[in-house]
């Protein structure tokens, strides 16, 4: 080969590479080009679905949110037009880049919490679905272990309601019996025990009262069965504008693991009174055992009886004691205390007294007691509950331990109510998922929660306890002889009336008698 046509396979050669290297430099710069401009899109398209998110769900006003809009719409566009730009040092556009990562990652955030708060508060509002379970019930040392063993028996029933009804019929495709109705819980158990009947349908939370009050009787008791009867109600409703006007809740706890759309004894009934424009709150605590009249059945029993018959018969109950409409009532299961609290990074509180409480899993063990010192302290979950719990050292009993239980509420509300609690929000809400139901309109909730959160206000809290003597009573719930009750203190009852008509009447200072 000459050297002419050498020089020409070189410089095809030549041109080749050079080709080759100009393809790969525009396939580099055309991946940054595009990387930005995703970049761009995603940041644009993220910001008109927050602020659309913020102006559906109302968190600011419009007053607020049309400049946020326009200031932030502006600051948008300009990191969109750098990152565009052309002639521009890559390390600007890096830069750049990473403040609209940032504010993507920020926008998720937002559009989540907004999406997790629909979805919490639509998990807790009472759709009015109950469920009532009913124990199949035999005597401890009989030779009866399931339903398929008292098949051709006697069953004796509680002949009440039509929820009893529904149990029956779910027993009888399974079995055959013959019924025994019985008028009152305390003739119920007694059949079983006189050998009346073999078995017994019984609702399950009435083993609490025969565990409490009539141990005897309940140490001869097995279970054996459940069945689970699904009831509609309707919830109670009102129309009051509770960031305007004044309004009441009703806090039932009940100190059980079960389910918290069951029908059960409330160990803990506080009123909540509130005034959005005094920015007074009046706390109200009711004994277990005071002796009221019962709303529906017009018959004295406990006052934690009522929540036998469900949680508007507590709250009409106590409607009816102290004269006033309750609007609102929030049900919660008590042991969630400890996930609660534990959550807001512990509770301030000044407990009143020194003393030692089992845990939350009612451990007798000397190892798992909860103690604590008097005096002012922050309180973990499980110490919270404790003193929420505790009575027996306490000079003035179940009134001092509502007493408490108002100290804890106040701290959790305290705290709760409190801006920085947004940096815990998606833990609360987990904590309080399945455990709290309430009546409460989802627009009024976010409604208060907005309002809060802008104003940051400074509430006013009136702890109140409703006092009353030692005695007895025969009590509706178990038909039984008497039992131990809290008589009424008359002048107890009308102070607290007195304070729910200030709070009511606008009232600035909240003046106790």
């Amino acid at each position: 080969m000459d050297r002419e046509d050498q020089d020409l396979v070189s410089n095809k050669k030549k041109n080749k590479k050079a080709k080759k290297v100009n393809k790969k430099k525009k396939s580099v710069k055309k991946v940054p080009v595009m990387r930005y401009k995703v970049l761009s899109f995603l940041l644009i398209v993220l910001t008109v679905i927050t602020f659309i998110n913020l102006f559906v769900e109302s968190i600011f006003s419009f007053f607020y949110l049309l400049p946020i809009a326009a200031f932030s719409f502006f600051i948008i566009f300009f990191i969109s037009f750098i990152l565009n730009k052309n002639k521009l040092k890559r390390w600007i556009k890096r830069i750049f880049s990473l403040f609209a990562i940032l504010i993507i990652i920020f926008e998720l955030l937002m559009i989540l919490f907004g999406t997790n708060t629909l979805k919490f508060i639509a998990s807790i509002t009472d759709t009015g679905y109950r469920v009532e379970t009913f124990g199949v019930y035999v005597l401890n040392d009989s030779s009866y272990n399931s339903l398929f063993d008292v098949n051709d028996k006697t069953f004796g029933y509680l002949d009440e309601g039509e929820t009893i009804k529904e149990a029956l019929k779910k027993i009888s495709k399974q079995i055959d019996y013959e019924r025994v109705s019985k008028s009152t819980t305390n003739d119920l158990v007694n059949s079983l025990i006189n050998e009346e009947t073999d078995a017994i349908l019984m609702d399950i939370s009435y083993e609490a009262i025969l565990r409490d009050e009539q141990s005897e009787k309940y140490s001869r008791l097995r279970l054996i069965d459940k069945i689970d009867v699904v009831d509609i109600v309707d919830t109670i409703k009102s129309n009051v504008n509770i960031t305007k006007d004044p309004f009441v809740v009703y806090i039932s706890g009940i100190d059980t693991s079960g389910n918290i759309a069951s029908k059960a004894r409330s160990d803990v009934n506080i009123l909540l009174a509130v005034n959005p424009n005094t920015k007074n709150v009046v706390m109200v605590n009711t004994p277990r055992d005071f002796y009221v009249t019962l709303h529906s059945k017009n018959k004295k029993d406990k006052l934690t009886h009522a929540g036998l018959f469900g949680v508007e018969e507590s709250l009409m109950t106590l409607s009816d004691l102290y004269d006033v409409d309750i609007d609102y009532y929030v049900r919660i299961n008590f042991t969630s205390f400890v996930k609660i609290v534990d959550e807001l990074g512990g509770v301030k509180v000044n407990v009143p007294i020194s003393f030692c409480e089992q845990n939350s899993k009612r451990s007798k063990k000397d190892g798992d007691l909860i103690c604590l010192k008097q005096g002012s302290q922050t309180l973990n979950g499980e110490q919270a509950l404790a003193l929420a719990r505790h009575r027996k050292t306490i000079p003035t009993g179940d009134r001092g331990r509502g007493e408490n239980q108002m100290l804890v509420l106040e701290a959790i509300i305290s705290k709760a109510m409190s801006p920085k609690i947004v940096t815990k929000y998606n833990s609360l809400v987990n904590a309080l998922k399945g455990r709290v139901t309430t009546n409460m309109d989802s627009n009024q909730i976010l409604s208060f929660a907005r309002k809060q959160l802008k104003n940051n206000d400074v509430w006013n809290f009136t702890s109140l306890s409703a006092t009353g003597s030692d005695s007895s009573g025969v009590c509706y719930a178990t038909g039984s002889g008497k039992a131990y009750v809290m008589e009424p203190d008359k002048e107890s009852v009308s102070r607290i009336k007195s304070a729910l008509n200030q709070l009511f009447d606008g009232e600035q200072e909240i003046l106790v008698n």
